[in-house]
């Protein structure tokens, strides 16, 4: 047989360009969430479940009532009386009365009538009597029901790999199946001197490596191999698997039998049944490399040489299963990085989740007993027992978690389905905290957020600036966004005529604390109350469920829409989503707060651009659009 000459290479970068255009279209199929680990997620996925699904305690100690502790102290401890215990997953009926205590377990349920738990460190117990010896405040060492994920909140974004974290985040949801892509890669390895692993070695024959290594590979990238053996060098046999191969699988991959020598015949086989897009890539190793598609799929024949193989599977396969998948390369590693945010030791040594953002290290840790601390971290840092702080701008080694992409920029405060939009818009990857707009100007004032993401009104009907104003903050400036409709949402066999509705008895879910859409409904219930001739805290003890906080407007239609609330306040663009009436009330600017010095890097102006499109102003969703001060930069305030 004639031997085949590489008279003429494809340029490297030129092979780059080739792969780059090749697609596959996954399948998606329900995976048992054990069996799902380094898959991708074919679609979004939302809580059906509150976490936790009830308040619970997340100390040993007592639960009290907050105010019978107030005047508490080492000298003089208050004395309580302590008339019950409640382990961890008892489901009893217990209530706390004024001057009365129940021990508690961390993990359990906290009775009525509690409001606070004072840890048993700070206590002494004899018999039925407890003396207190320092106060706690309302909510003190309790975790709220859905503090952690509110039912209706997206926890995972299509396209994610699923890790031990991501896995994690599933279970305590309840799932047990997850919609997975999958991209079947067929694995052929040809060689008359190939053996499995594991016979018994003879002169000239060596052990198959590549359907391992490959396999291996491929399932680091989020594919699913399909290992179909060793071939002998004959053609026929070689067409038969390779037929086959092609039947079943999205993409194929051969390893030996590209080269120049006269054994050498899977490239005329590839040539012969499709179409050869190259074969032979100036690079090393791996130069007789062979790419081409057979009845639309993809087919590569790898070099037999391993190390070989796993090169040109890097350059040039990975990036095919990397781009039909919708995801980034996986790594895992140490790097060092430099720390954003001091970070406070315990006075122990730690392994201490964290978030990497362009090289900057930021404390992603929540509280012990939250369970998106995992999948809001890219990896960990180690503090040593002796360490009591690291200060900002201080050199660190991350040991990075396997299967994540550092995000491209850090997002804290209000949650907007426009942010989502300019994500997919951008191309870049957010780290998006939805924990209100005040933690957006405290994360923004700490340089712990790249961005903020604010709605924050004040009584005149001033949006942000005047927030900036009173924080002093000279350092960033004020993006414009767009204006946004909030107002009342409803099913529609519980009809809502206006804010009035409120004070007759009807259940509110209000938006949690500290968010700018609170803060826009009680602007709005301070100037009804000014119409009924009262004060708007008078107005609001009549309001049921006032006191109620969901983190983002999805969650609040989820409520309404299960019928666990009459009415709620949030965006028109989520009670559309959700097939919930909605009367208007006010419209809001949601902004963005970005760091002076951040400006001009690429990212911010990427972000930037996309904001002041036209293409962002056509897609947002019914009640949202820009207008004439969107992507206006404000400086002075």
């Amino acid at each position: 047989m004639q031997r085949k000459e590489f008279r003429e290479l494809t340029s490297v970068e030129d092979a780059r360009v080739l792969v780059g255009k090749i697609r596959v279209t996954p399948k998606t199929v329900k995976t048992p969430i054990e069996k799902a680990a380094g898959h991708i997620i074919a679609e979004d996925i939302f809580s059906n479940v509150d976490v936790p699904a009830f308040n619970r305690s997340v100390k040993d100690g007592y639960a009290v009532r907050a105010k019978d502790t107030y005047q508490a102290s080492e000298p003089q401890p208050c004395e309580l009386r302590c008339t019950a215990s409640i382990p961890a997953g008892c489901a009893d009926d217990f209530f706390v009365d004024d001057g009365e205590a129940i021990e508690i377990s961390t993990g359990a349920p906290i009775p009525d009538g509690a409001d606070a738990v004072v840890m048993v460190e700070n206590t002494k117990q004899s018999s039925d009597s407890l003396l207190v010896y320092q106060p706690v405040h309302i909510g003190e060492n309790i975790m709220r029901v859905g503090s952690d994920i509110m039912k209706g909140e997206r926890i995972l974004r299509k396209n994610t790999r699923l890790g031990s974290r991501e896995i994690g985040v599933l279970a305590s949801i309840g799932m047990s199946e997850v919609p997975v892509k999958r991209l079947l890669v067929g694995i052929i390895s040809t060689g008359d001197e190939l053996i499995r692993p594991g016979e018994k070695i003879e002169a000239g024959r060596i052990y198959d490596a590549n359907s391992y290594a490959t396999s291996v590979a491929i399932e680091e990238c989020g594919g699913t191999p399909k290992i179909y053996g060793i071939v002998a060098d004959d053609a026929a046999l070689m067409e038969e698997a390779l037929d086959r191969a092609i039947m079943e699988c999205d993409i194929v991959l051969t390893s030996g039998s590209t080269s120049a020598g006269v054994g050498d015949i899977m490239y005329r086989i590839i040539e012969e049944k499709g179409k050869t897009l190259t074969h032979g890539i100036a690079i090393k190793p791996g130069k007789p490399v062979v790419i081409g598609m057979i009845d639309n799929v993809p087919t590569i024949g790898l070099p037999g040489n391993p190390t070989s193989a796993l090169s040109i599977f890097n350059e040039f396969v990975a990036p095919i299963i990397h781009n039909s998948l919708g995801v980034r390369p996986s790594f895992k590693t140490k790097v060092r990085a430099v720390m954003g945010t001091g970070i406070r030791s315990g006075g122990r040594e730690e392994l201490f989740p964290v978030g990497l953002v362009r090289g900057k290290v930021y404390p992603a840790d929540k509280t012990s007993g939250a369970i998106t601390t995992l999948s809001d971290a890219d990896g960990i840092i180690e503090i040593r027992a002796h360490t009591e702080y690291i200060k900002a701008g201080s050199e660190v080694e991350v040991t990075m978690f396997g299967n994540v992409t550092s995000p491209d920029l850090m997002l804290v405060g209000g949650q907007c389905p426009g942010t989502d939009l300019l994500e997919e818009m951008t191309g870049l990857v957010f780290r998006t905290l939805n924990m209100g707009s005040s933690a957006g100007f405290t994360a923004i004032s700490g340089g712990t957020a790249d961005i903020a993401c604010v709605n924050m009104v004040d009584p005149q009907g001033d949006f942000n600036s005047s927030v900036l104003a009173k924080m002093n903050l000279k350092d960033v400036v004020l993006v414009k966004g767009y204006r946004r409709e909030q107002g009342l949402i409803f099913a529609a066999d519980n009809p809502v005529h206006g804010l009035e509705n409120l004070i007759t008895g009807v259940r509110l879910i209000n938006r949690n604390r500290g968010s700018g859409t609170r803060a826009l409904l009680e602007r709005e219930l301070g100037i009804l109350a000014a119409k009924m001739g009262t004060t708007r805290n008078e107005l609001i003890k009549n309001i049921n469920g006032y006191n109620s906080g969901s983190k983002t407007h999805r969650s609040v239609c989820d409520t309404v829409r299960s019928a666990r609330a009459d009415v709620g306040f949030g965006l028109r663009a989520a009670a559309d989503e959700a097939g919930l009436e909605f009367i208007p009330v006010a419209e809001d600017e949601f902004d963005f707060v970005i760091r002076k010095d951040l400006l001009d890097i690429k990212e911010i102006r990427v972000f930037l651009d996309a904001l002041s499109c036209e293409e962002f102003s056509k897609r947002l969703p019914p009640g949202m659009y820009t207008y004439e001060m969107t992507g206006r930069i404000i400086s002075s305030f």
